[in-house]
Formats: structure tokens, sequence, C-alpha cells
């Protein structure tokens, strides 16, 4: 029984165990974290416009809006980037077990 799990698990693990992961990481003491990422809240388009200075505004409001979401999506990126990171680290050290086991 206690082979069979062994091999099971030799088998699911990646081969490369001296593969060093560079990047960030999201791991923490209390689990693992949720982004902290603000996403931004797209502004309402009037049903008219008015003036000038409405049209300006909106467009100012839109701009803004533009820039906070590539804010967000960079912080989004970031964070998916790092779990993967950590999912690689937590594979590595796996696999560093079953290799310890095995000699």
């Amino acid at each position: 029984m206690k082979n069979s799990l062994f091999l099971l698990l030799l088998m699911i693990m990646p081969i490369n165990a001296e593969a060093y992961i560079y990047g960030g990481s999201n791991l923490g003491y209390s689990g693992y974290p949720s982004h902290d990422c603000d996403k931004p809240i797209k502004p309402s388009k009037p049903y008219s416009f008015n003036s000038q200075w409405e049209i300006d505004s909106y467009n100012s409001e839109v701009e803004n809006y533009n820039s906070q979401l590539q804010e967000y999506i960079s912080c989004i990126e970031e964070y998916t980037d790092n779990a993967n990171n950590d999912i690689k680290r937590i594979k590595e050290k796996a696999q560093e077990a079953i290799d310890e086991a095995n000699y």
C-alpha cells in the first residue's frame, strides 16, 4: 500500500527537482491570501450632454478610469504570476521529498 502511494506520487510530480523558482510570492502565515487590487468603478455615461464642460468632465472621468483599470490589470497579473510561482515552489518541495525518500 505504501509503495503504491509512493509510486502514484512519483508519477504525478514533475521530474526536475533542481529548478529554482524566481519571482514574488503570495504565501503568508495565515493561508493563501486573496488579492488586494482595487477594481475601479466605471463612470456612468450621462443620457445627454448639455455643455462642453459636461463633455470634458466625462472625458476626464473616462481617462481616469482607464488609467485605474490598467493599474488594476497590472496588479491582478502580478498576483497571478506570484501564485504560479508559489505552485512551482510547492511542487518543487514535494518532488524533493519524494527524491529524498527514494534514497
